[in-house]
């Protein structure tokens, strides 16, 4: 899941952007993917959110085509 996401949060930032904007466009895929993957790496390095009865919709209801991109 995690590669699908990240290619279509990166799509959708590269979307129409000119080759000598692409610098930008990474900036902004960025900081719009930065709070969930580290939020997410967190969570596996703690190792604890399958422990006990867990809401996975934060991991696997995630649509990526739908978030709102960074600014």
């Amino acid at each position: 899941m995690g590669g699908l996401a990240t290619a279509a949060a990166l799509s959708r930032c590269l979307e129409g952007v000119e080759r000598e904007s692409a610098a930008n466009a990474f900036r902004r895929f960025e900081a719009t993917r930065k709070e969930r993957t580290a939020r997410i790496q967190a969570t596996s390095r703690a190792n604890t959110w399958l422990s006990a009865k867990t809401d996975t919709d934060r991991v696997y209801g995630y649509d990526a085509w739908s978030v709102p991109l960074a600014p």
